[in-house]
């Protein structure tokens, strides 16, 4: 697995340029090219029996977008990345779909909204709807509450629940080698998987943990990472975001399906409260072989 296509979908008003140039430490791990998206929604330009299809107001915004896009280009190509864009219109969440499929783009960076209701922002937005049917990693960007931060790569938190879709996700990790320097792999024991277990049962468990994620941290440091481990008891979410803030992680890797599946997972817990709390980015990374238009 290694970055070397990005899709980054816009509609101007909170994924820019400043957005744009903090993708750029990922050139140094293998990223080659931004295909910018900008999508007509349908429902404004769309035909009704009053006053028909608006193609001049889809003209307007097509226009607009398109010389938008000639300025980030110009400025993203200095950096050496291949910049090339597509506007179209349509439902947004299909078409990022559609258009990450065409392109074959190896992740799509999307926008959190936090002045929203968490069940609009999540369970009928766009973001979601892209974070449910994808097979790509999606980077959820974080706007406006993080320190500023040259590199938003550098200091990874991996959170990992030892399943698949983390090992999958761990894959993702090693590609983000030459622009992330240090990986924090955290795992948090909650109350609920032990409440009813010795002792005995609990420290054997925290042993095989232990011992889990050593190997883990020793194949990471094995690509080149410096590599730090922490099992947790507590609150998942609590557990992962005081983490986060504690050792200055600038971003969140998790895989999205775990043991209790993709469905369960997103409209349940973990991923998704951490992707609304989060000070910093985080990068979800699907544990699927198909999916989008493929």
């Amino acid at each position: 697995m290694q970055i070397k296509k990005i899709l980054f979908p816009t509609n101007f008003e909170k994924l820019s340029l400043p957005t744009v140039e903090a993708l750029m430490p990922l050139t140094g791990a293998g990223l080659e090219e931004i295909v910018f998206l900008f999508v007509i929604d349908r429902d404004e330009v769309a035909y009704n029996l009053l006053t028909g299809f608006d193609r001049e107001l889809a003209d307007e915004m097509r226009d607009e977008a398109n010389l938008r896009f000639k300025e980030w280009e110009e400025i993203v190509c200095s950096h050496g990345v291949r910049c090339t864009h597509v506007v179209e219109i349509g439902s947004p969440e299909g078409k990022i779909l559609e258009i990450a499929a065409r392109e074959k783009v190896d992740m799509i960076v999307a926008g959190r909204r936090r002045h929203i209701p968490v069940d609009e922002v999540y369970l009928s937005g766009t973001t979601m709807g892209v974070l449910r049917r994808t097979s790509r990693p999606v980077m959820v960007y974080r706007h406006g509450l993080e320190e500023p931060v040259d590199n938003k790569f550098e200091s990874i938190l991996f959170a990992t629940d030892f399943s698949e879709a983390s090992r999958h996700a761990m894959e993702f990790v090693k590609s983000l080698y030459g622009a992330t320097k240090t990986v924090d792999i955290a795992h948090v024991l909650t109350e609920d998987a032990f409440k009813h277990h010795s002792r005995e049962e609990v420290e054997a468990a925290e042993e095989s943990y232990h011992a889990r994620m050593k190997e883990m941290a020793d194949e990471l440091r094995a690509t080149g990472f410096k590599v730090f481990t922490h099992l947790q008891t507590g609150t998942a979410i609590h557990e992962m975001l005081h983490t986060s803030l504690d050792y200055s992680c600038t971003s969140i890797v998790m895989g999205t399906t775990g043991k209790s599946g993709f469905k369960e997972v997103w409209l349940g817990s973990v991923s998704h409260r951490v992707v609304e709390q989060a000070n910093v980015s985080v990068i979800l990374v699907p544990n699927k072989e198909k999916g989008d238009y493929d």
